[in-house]
This record gives C-alpha cells, sequence and structure tokens, in this order.
C-alpha cells in the first residue's frame, strides 16, 4: 500500500522553513525597532542652535561638558589629566587631529575657554564647537 500525504503513517520528506522564517523575520523587526532606543550614553546637554552646522563632527575626538561640569570623552567619564594625556599622545600620531566640544548653552564662557585651553595645551591645534542646527 502506498503512502498519502494524509495519513498517519506517512514519512514526511520535506522541511518546512516557514515558521523559522517568520520567527527569524519577527526578531529581526524586534532588533530594528530597539536598536533605535539604544544609545552609547545618555548626556544631556543642551546645544546652542545655529542655522549652519559642521558635517564632519563624526570625524573628531569627541569631549562634552555637562551643565553640572563633568567632562566626557568619546562619552566616558574623564578628568583633565587624563583628558591631557590622551590628547598629547594622539596628537603625536595625528597632528591635524581635530577635537569637537560639546558644552551646554548655560555653561559660562569661562568654564568653555578653560576646557579649550587645557585642549590645546595637549598639542591639539584644531578645535570645533558642537552646535545643533
Amino acid at each position: 500500500m502506498a503512502l498519502l500525504p494524509g495519513d498517519d503513517d506517512s514519512e514526511i520528506g520535506y522541511i518546512n522553513i516557514t515558521p523559522m522564517v517568520d520567527v527569524l523575520l519577527v526578531l529581526l523587526v524586534i532588533f530594528m525597532v530597539t536598536a533605535n532606543f539604544l544609545k552609547m550614553e545618555s548626556v544631556n546637554i543642551n546645544l546652542p542652535k545655529v542655522n549652519a552646522a559642521d558635517p564632519n563632527v563624526a570625524k573628531s575626538v569627541q569631549v562634552a561638558i555637562t551643565k553640572d561640569g563633568r567632562l566626557l570623552m568619546e562619552g566616558v567619564d574623564t578628568d583633565e589629566e587624563k583628558m591631557v594625556s590622551y590628547l598629547s599622545r594622539e596628537s603625536k600620531y595625528r597632528p591635524n587631529m581635530r577635537v569637537t566640544l560639546s558644552a551646554d548653552e548655560r555653561l559660562t564662557y569661562g568654564t568653555i575657554a578653560r576646557i579649550m585651553g587645557i585642549i590645546r595645551q595637549s598639542g591639539v591645534t584644531r578645535i570645533a564647537l558642537s552646535v545643533k542646527q
């Protein structure tokens, strides 16, 4: 007697991958949706607004000063000594290195000027100020 596809005793001669593809697509959608909410670090800095911003900000070393005076380099908490040693070391290998300084708009001019002076003392001659458009 021949085995028909509807019989209970029939053997499955193929693999149905449709459920596996469905699960993978659902996981892909979940990953894509949650990836938008993940950030390296959430730093609350209110940048000043201007009409034209620099498009090459991503190619530089990022330094940020929060409204409470915390200093961050590449999104990681740091202090002035560590920042100077890192920038001094990097500026020897990359003489045209640029540092982008992001500072909260409520900080005083003196605080921003002091950090810019520290960056310049470490050998970096190209400093850009980050703003939002």
